[in-house]
């Protein structure tokens, strides 16, 4: 019989909600206004936000403590602009980590007209990221690369983490092995369902997992997408 390992789920449904007319974000953790004693942070990962931005519009994030940030646009391009007044624009198809110092402030900003896009917000905790410049951009492709996990930001990279992307058809499976056995793992749903480590996870359900060497998925229907974060200690 397989061990299940110790983990938490954080439902798609059961995320805080906090909305205006011109942007909507989800929170799998304590975030603002928005708190559930049962969403404290994970090790480092302290945010996770599912945000979406109206056309033309932007919102500011300021920055609690020192963290790496990560941004993922899931439709259309965001424009990063911080307080220095550093711009960078990210499309599908790149990951953005950044490192900011506790009280810094920087703006999230969508240059459609009309369109709505949406992207992923991530921070880790990191004391480091005070005197470790670390803006980095790493780009991945889905198109001919499905059924795999994509080493997108590596370990390589001088990050507390990695972060793979990968997109699958109905009944593929893979196998993720941790770089250490102290590591936390974290999944997230974009797209679809899988079953992962024993358990079922739908639509932007997050999945947070400790004490294993290794986490199997099965995609349950087709094009599913799925984030995979193992949190380095």
């Amino acid at each position: 019989m397989e061990m299940i390992s110790p983990g938490q789920i954080y439902l798609a449904d059961q995320r805080g909600l906090a909305k205006t007319q011109v942007w909507r974000r989800y929170s799998s953790f304590n975030y603002g206004d928005y708190f559930n004693e049962y969403r404290r942070p994970f090790g480092r990962l302290e945010v996770w936000n599912d945000e979406m931005l109206a056309g033309g519009k932007s919102a500011m994030v300021t920055v609690e403590s020192p963290c790496r940030f990560v941004l993922i646009p899931v439709t259309g391009e965001v424009l990063l602009k911080k307080s220095n007044g550093d711009m960078r624009l990210i499309d599908v198809g790149e990951v953005f980590v950044g490192g900011a110092v506790g009280g810094e402030r920087f703006e999230l900003m969508n240059l459609y007209k009309s369109d709505w896009i949406n992207y992923i917000y991530l921070q880790l905790k990191d004391n480091e990221a005070i005197n470790a410049p670390c803006d980095e951009v790493f780009n991945f492709e889905l198109t001919g690369k499905q059924n795999q996990l994509i080493n997108v930001v590596p370990h390589a990279a001088n990050h507390p983490f990695r972060l793979h992307i990968g997109q699958f058809g109905g009944r593929m499976d893979a196998l993720y092995r941790l770089q250490s056995d102290s590591s936390l793992f974290y999944a997230f749903v974009l797209a679809g369902a899988f079953e992962l480590q024993g358990r079922l996870m739908h639509e932007r359900d997050g999945l947070a997992l400790w004490q294993l060497e290794e986490a199997d998925l099965e995609a349950l229907s087709n094009n599913a997408v799925v984030v995979i974060l193992e949190i380095l200690w």
